[in-house]
Formats: structure tokens, C-alpha cells, sequence
């Protein structure tokens, strides 16, 4: 039976990805130095996470049923440590998170939630949704933010960003000592910093994740979030299926072609939202130092550091520069597809012909 294991439940948009790829890529390492991150038909722990929560998300959940338990029998038959990771994990209700304690009945839990900057959050989230699809802007998405409730919230972003509703449903019935708060360094900071604090958190040595991974899931900026918002409305009720999106317009479009560009314009909050984003994280910060958790990192890196340099709304881009993004995504498809009919096997390539 396994000796701790480790829940890091989100947030997401706090390094979670690298953090997860690293651990996957230094999974034997990991195990032989007595941390277990348990493996899966996909490499991380996202089926198991929405089977956990019961979330469809477009259809996989069907094809997620009975991950939680195998991942979490896979963790308990170490005599070791182990380590579950996910992000959506945050959004687990109070009885689900009774379930996951079940699941570990026996060994010493400890829960991991990263935390980041509310005035970097609302952006990431806002852009993480119009990646999955999403037609809303950023005004309005802003909105629903600031209006709904922070606490026992329907609300996605505060299911999974509000810290001290994750960490409350999270910690119930465990120690302070055993909720480890890990704060996201502020940009500039020393490379691989994230990586030691987890890593410190875990009792291994930063050093033994010797194969680096590069930083994925990298933000886009506000005109490329704009293009790709416009192009899901111009999707809108065509027959589009979710893993040809997940393929094509997440993957391909916004992943290996928009995140490289040179960022133009980044994404921030309005002047009149930042005494909001200041009021709450002042409540965060109170609250965690009443509360007695283990903090890894600094709690002043989550204030957020605001610019002096001109607002520009996300909402009205430039139109010559969403022209540009749209040209580079074009030709990005074409390359594909090009790319894709070289290597097609000339007998499919003449079954299309005969279609036509």
C-alpha cells in the first residue's frame, strides 16, 4: 500500500501541463527514487479527472468510465509515494472529493494547489474557452466573472480558481500541514523555479527530472484570441465534429500555429476591473493565513502587478492584424493538408477520386 499520496487538483492555466509532462517524461526515474505517477492509456490523468467529476466534456466521459478507480488502485499498490495530477480535478464537488479520499483510505493524503495571479487567470480562462469552442468576448465573459458568486459557485472559473472554495472542498478532513499551496513564480523568474517548488512538495530531488520538456499549452494574445473567437461563431451549427475541432482548430491552428507568432497585443484586465481583482486576492491572502495551510512559494505572488501602459480592449482588435493572423492560419492548413496527401496511401487517394 502506498506510504503518501499526492492530489494536485489545479488550477488550471498554473503550469499544470508542464508540471504533468515532466512527470510523465521522468516517470521511470520518478518510480525508482519512490514516486509513483501513475500511467494511462493516454500518459496523464485526464479521464480519470472527469470521471471523477462526471463531467462529459463532448463526449469522453463514455470513454473515461472506471479510470479514477485504476488510476487510483494503480497508486495504492505502490509501497512508495504517489502522485495524481489534473487540473479539472478543482472543480470536484464535496461528495466527489469524499470519493477520492475513499479511494486512498490507508495512506497519508496530501493535496497540491497551484495558484496564480487573478489579473493573468481571467485572461488564461477567457482564452482557454474560446480554445474549447467558446463565442463569448472577453467583456462579457469579464462580467459573468465579477457578478457571480465566489463561493458554492456553478460558475466554471470559480469552481476551479477560487482558491479558498477549491481548498476548502479539497482539505475537509485533513491537517493544514497536508494542503500545500503552491504559488506560480511571476514572469522573469528563474527557469524550472515552478518545477523545484513541486517538486519539493513531493520530498524528490528537483534534479532527477533530467529529460526537460519544452512549456506547452502556451497563452495566445488578444488578436489571435479575437481570430479564433470569430471563427467559432462562424462554425457555429456546422457539422464540426469535437475531435476534428480538438484536432484542427485547438491542435493545429492554435496550438502549433498561433502560439508561435510574436505576441502583439496581450490580453489584460481593464482599469475599472482592478480594485475587483485587488479586493479578492487581499480576501485570498487573509484567507490562507488564517487557515494554516503549507505555502511553497510567496503569497505576494499573487498580487497582481499592474502596467502603466495604455488598455486595449480585447474586443476590438485592429483589423489589418486579424487579417495577418488569418493569412498565417491559412496558409498553416495548407501545409497540412499538403503535408497529409504526400504521405496518404495512393489507394486512398484514388477512393477519393472515385468519391468525387
Amino acid at each position: 500500500m502506498a506510504r503518501r499520496v499526492f492530489l494536485h487538483v489545479g488550477a488550471p492555466k498554473t503550469g499544470t501541463t508542464f508540471l504533468q509532462d515532466t512527470l510523465a517524461a521522468n516517470r521511470a526515474g520518478l518510480a525508482d527514487a519512490g514516486l509513483l505517477y501513475p500511467d494511462t492509456r493516454s500518459g496523464n490523468h485526464f479521464e480519470a479527472a472527469i470521471d471523477l467529476i462526471e463531467h462529459p466534456w463532448g463526449g469522453a466521459l463514455d470513454r473515461a468510465r472506471g479510470s479514477w478507480d485504476q488510476v487510483a488502485s494503480s497508486a495504492m499498490r505502490t509501497r512508495g509515494d504517489a502522485i495524481v495530477s489534473h487540473e479539472v480535478l478543482a472543480s470536484a464537488s464535496r461528495e466527489q472529493v469524499r470519493r477520492a479520499q475513499k479511494s486512498f483510505a490507508g495512506a497519508e493524503l496530501h493535496v497540491i494547489y497551484s495558484a496564480r495571479d487573478l489579473g493573468r487567470q481571467i485572461p488564461a480562462e477567457w482564452q482557454e474557452t474560446v480554445k474549447h469552442r467558446g463565442r463569448m468576448q472577453f467583456g462579457q465573459f469579464l462580467r459573468v466573472v465579477e457578478k457571480a458568486p465566489r463561493s458554492g459557485s456553478e460558475e466554471w472559473f470559480w469552481r476551479v480558481q477560487g482558491l479558498p472554495d477549491v481548498l476548502g472542498r479539497w482539505s475537509a478532513g485533513l491537517t493544514p500541514a497536508h494542503v500545500h499551496l503552491l504559488t506560480v513564480p511571476p514572469p522573469g523568474a528563474e527557469a524550472g523555479l515552478l518545477w523545484e517548488r513541486f517538486a519539493g512538495i513531493l520530498g524528490v530531488d528537483p534534479a532527477l527530472a533530467v529529460e526537460k520538456v519544452p512549456r506547452t499549452n502556451v497563452s495566445l494574445d488578444a488578436i489571435e484570441t479575437a481570430f479564433m473567437r470569430r471563427l467559432n461563431v462562424a462554425l457555429k451549427g456546422r457539422s464540426v465534429s469535437q475531435p476534428v475541432y480538438a484536432d484542427l482548430v485547438r491542435g493545429l491552428l492554435a496550438q502549433q500555429t498561433l502560439s508561435r507568432r510574436f505576441k502583439q497585443i496581450k490580453t489584460e484586465l481593464p482599469p475599472e476591473s482592478r480594485p475587483f481583482v485587488d479586493e479578492v486576492t487581499a480576501e485570498w491572502r487573509e484567507w490562507v493565513q488564517g487557515s494554516g495551510i503549507d505555502v511553497v512559494g510567496d503569497l505576494a505572488e499573487l498580487e497582481t502587478l499592474w502596467g502603466d501602459a495604455e488598455w486595449a480592449d480585447p474586443d476590438r482588435p485592429r483589423p489589418r492584424a486579424m487579417i495577418e493572423v488569418a493569412i498565417e492560419a491559412l496558409a498553416e492548413m495548407i501545409v497540412a493538408e499538403t503535408e497529409r496527401r504526400r504521405e496518404e496511401p495512393e489507394a486512398v487517394r484514388m477512393f477519393r477520386r472515385l468519391r468525387r
